[in-house]
């Protein structure tokens, strides 16, 4: 299941940093042009390395020759902010995008028929950037930081290596191990939410809801694995089924700030520096389809994809040590932790497409992804955004000699999210909107040898 995270786009970063979604949270709709060209509709056909090691690592063992597939996917994000009276604000539409490629290998080993596989995949690569001016909020409810251009990077890729072996003819079992390499860049204003002291440190519980200017910026690994199984119940009709565990990164790194308008003084005279580290954990997931080749020339596509957004984005653990203000130190103290509230829902998301060969080579498709936001309105803000609800896609597809070539589009509706009474401390979100759409285009190059 693509996770475009972005394991990215990370927890923090849609606390606190400016990440934009689709239908499926923070992940994306199908990894390859082909699968996203379908709404991510891939689970039970992933009939090439691309496909398999993002959507069903059981597609590889079905795989009859040596396979690279290349290409990228890249977006551009659409946004607008509004408190009535109080501040309005739009995103700045600054594409983003990564190369994405993977390598199926048959290999003859024993009387089962095994394809390794060797993928890179940008599961999150997105470049958000909020103009807008600071509501009034933290301790006393009037700070503000004046008019921010709120950034954020967040960047999630998954190297991994798997393997798919043919049990049968009509039957394929596959697994993969990745390895998560997470990097986010922060710069935004920051309310404290529940401060746990350190060891031996000031009782800072007083200082929740105060706020910062704060600029982070972390990096750090993970690991996870995929299983999956695909099973060709007859020449037409395919069913394909697949898990992914939880993934947890300790990302560290540096969070450099400034709390001096808070308490009343000029800008500059509090400046700070600690050693940050967010420990995110992403969801486990569940993935099962079909495919049904219905008439010669047609193939139809569904999915349901269930994720456990609840166990992994409920609380957020930010830990920061090694304070170099002494007068920030003896308030907050040089070793805290803070305690995001995220409060996320589980979510299930509905994929559906259909592919129609109009000649020999050529094949268009068409598909639709619908999935209900995750993300409550009492813990939204610009940062967290809207998650996309509805996301239509469409693509086309050639075949030339050994060479397949294929490009996808897909576009989110705008979706809008209000705030009543914010849940967050400090209130400064409440009875705002915001509203997020996206643009995604994928191209992907396969050569059979």
């Amino acid at each position: 299941m693509m996770k475009m995270s972005i394991c990215s786009s990370t927890a923090f970063l849609l606390c606190i940093g400016t990440h934009e979604t689709r239908a499926g949270g923070i992940y994306g709709s199908g990894v390859g042009a082909q699968s996203m060209a379908m709404g991510g509709a891939d689970v039970a056909w992933a009939a090439g390395p691309l496909g398999a090691m993002g959507e069903n690592p059981a597609g590889l063992g079905f795989l009859t020759g040596s396979q690279l597939d290349f290409g990228g996917v890249g977006s551009v994000v659409q946004g607008s902010f509004n408190k009535p009276g109080v501040s309005t604000g739009n995103l700045e539409e600054i594409p983003a995008g990564l190369p994405e490629g993977a390598l199926g290998i048959p290999l003859k080993l024993g009387k089962w028929p095994v394809t390794v596989g060797l993928s890179f995949v940008p599961e999150s690569a997105l470049l958000a950037d909020w103009h807008y001016l600071d509501p009034p909020g933290g301790l006393g409810g009037k700070t503000s930081y004046g008019f921010q251009q709120d950034r954020s990077q967040i960047i999630e890729l998954r190297s991994a290596l798997g393997a798919g072996i043919q049990i049968t003819p009509n039957f394929s079992f596959g697994a993969s191990i990745g390895v998560i390499y997470n990097e986010n860049n922060l710069d935004a204003p920051y309310i404290f939410q529940n401060l746990q002291p350190g060891a031996g440190g000031p009782n800072n519980v007083g200082l929740n809801g105060a706020k910062t200017l704060l600029k982070l910026q972390t990096s750090g690994y993970g690991y996870d694995g995929q299983f999956g199984m695909l099973y060709h119940a007859t020449t037409n009709l395919q069913f394909g089924l697949a898990y992914e565990t939880e993934c947890k990164v300790n990302s560290s790194g540096d969070a450099f700030g400034d709390p001096s308008v808070q308490f009343g003084a000029p800008l500059g005279t509090l400046p700070f520096h600690y050693h940050a580290n967010v420990q995110n954990i992403f969801p486990q997931d569940v993935t099962g389809g079909a495919s049904w080749k219905f008439y010669p020339n047609w193939r139809a596509a569904v999915q349901l994809d269930w994720i456990d957004w609840a166990d992994a984005f409920h609380t957020l653990p930010v830990s920061l040590s090694g304070g170099s203000n002494p007068t920030v130190d003896g308030a907050l103290g040089s070793n805290f932790k803070d305690l995001v509230p995220l409060n996320w829902k589980d979510e299930i998301v509905y994929r559906i497409g259909l592919e129609y060969d109009i000649i020999r080579n050529v094949a268009l498709r068409l598909g639709y992804s619908y999935g209900s936001s995750p993300v409550p309105d009492s813990s939204l803000t610009p940062m967290t955004a809207a998650i996309m609800e509805n996301t239509i896609t469409g693509g086309i597809g050639y075949h030339w000699r050994q060479f397949q070539f294929d490009l996808a589009y897909q576009y989110s509706f705008p979706a809008t999210q209000n705030v009543g009474s914010s849940g967050l401390l400090s209130g400064e979100y409440s009875n705002s909107s915001i509203e997020v759409s996206m643009h995604t285009i994928a191209f992907t190059t396969s050569w059979n040898f």
